[in-house]
């Protein structure tokens, strides 16, 4: 998948109908992409995770030498693979990006299908501006959503630095 940058779309020479619309279906691609991405990642995580959990009790049963070792790295990499979809949080992403995926194209076809008062056929410059307001006002929304979770992430490792040590009098 190609990486999009929709800051760097051509204007010269367009209308700003063009623009917004061209905005639009470059943010649609990227979001689109990001999706399809995090749910690859997320979905291999997810198995990995799953086969190698599964497969512990099978190989401890085989008569092997090093049956140990082997089942022991099936569990480090079911750990390792549930981490990384812990800490990537490739499925909340996966949702999130899914969602605004979807709200840029569903505001892309009110505004081109006219479908409700935002978006009126009688002033046609105000229905413009109400479309790049409202597509800029889902990514908007996406960085305000993205900066709320890291923030509860900051708050909740702060807390839990917090907390006493229980320290056992010998």
């Amino acid at each position: 998948m190609k990486n999009v940058d929709c800051s760097k779309l051509q204007e010269e020479g367009r209308t700003p109908g063009q623009i917004s619309l061209d905005r639009c279906d470059c943010l649609i691609q990227q979001y689109l992409n990001w999706k399809k991405k995090n749910h690859r990642r997320s979905t291999l995580a997810q198995g990995v995770a799953l086969v190698s959990t599964a497969v512990i009790p099978v190989i401890l049963l085989l008569p092997w030498d090093n049956v140990k070792i082997v089942g022991a790295a099936f569990s480090a990499v079911a750990s390792i693979a549930t981490g990384l979809l812990a800490i990537n949080g490739w499925r909340e992403n996966f949702i999130r990006y899914g969602y605004i995926y979807h709200m840029l194209q569903v505001e892309k076809y009110l505004y081109k299908a006219q479908a409700t008062k935002e978006y009126s056929e009688n002033d046609p410059p105000k229905a413009l501006k109400n479309f790049a307001k409202r597509i800029e006002a889902l990514v908007t929304l996406d960085v305000t959503e993205w900066r709320t979770e890291m923030q509860r992430i900051d708050d909740r490792s702060e807390a839990s630095d917090a907390l006493p040590i229980n320290r056992v009098a010998v």
